[in-house]
């Protein structure tokens, strides 16, 4: 793997991170909201998804990326 296929990856992992955090974060918070509780927690389900698809990207990719070398 060159450097550059290994800052892709690093930044994609960091960004799945991310997203997943942040939804896991907001799905706990969620409650203190009150009535908008149930949007919150939607909206963390759909990051948290985005967030999940992101590694599965990024491994499929690295995967690619080792075959070919």
């Amino acid at each position: 793997m060159n450097g550059s296929n290994l800052l892709k990856t690093t930044i994609n992992l960091l960004l799945s991170m991310l997203f997943t955090g942040l939804a896991l974060y907001i799905f706990l918070s969620a409650e203190a909201a009150g009535k908008a509780g149930s949007d919150l927690r939607l909206y963390a389900a759909l990051t948290g998804a985005y967030g999940l698809w992101r590694l599965v990207r990024t491994i499929i990719a690295g995967r690619k990326s080792y075959e070919k070398a």
